[in-house]
């Protein structure tokens, strides 16, 4: 049986990782993002962590399925990292995706 201390650490860290991995990712989007004010680059950054936190558990459970790998706290931190750092190039994408499709109001 493995110790409180130790269990409750464990969740702690894997925790506070897929945070700090978000949040690294997300700050170093913006080296490839030019030309923006601090506003732009502070919502930015929060766009880029909060896509990671609440997109992290979903990507890395199906990634761990598809190439059945072990889910454990260093495949989360790194899909946070991925995640926060490509958050900034597929917002564009999905806007893209939706504008392309045809508005229907006012029929």
């Amino acid at each position: 049986m493995a110790e409180p201390a130790s269990t409750a650490a464990g969740v702690l860290l894997a925790k506070y990782g897929i945070v700090t991995g978000s949040f690294i990712g997300a700050i170093l989007s913006l080296g490839f993002l030019k030309d923006l004010t601090r506003g732009q680059a502070a919502t930015a950054v929060l766009t880029g962590f909060f896509f990671s936190i609440f997109l992290t558990q979903p990507v890395t459970s199906f990634l761990a399925r598809k190439l059945d790998m072990a889910m454990d706290d260093y495949l989360l931190c790194g899909v946070a990292f991925v995640l926060g750092l490509t958050a900034m190039n597929i917002i564009p994408a999905i806007k893209a995706v939706i504008g392309a499709f045809p508005s229907t109001r006012g029929a």
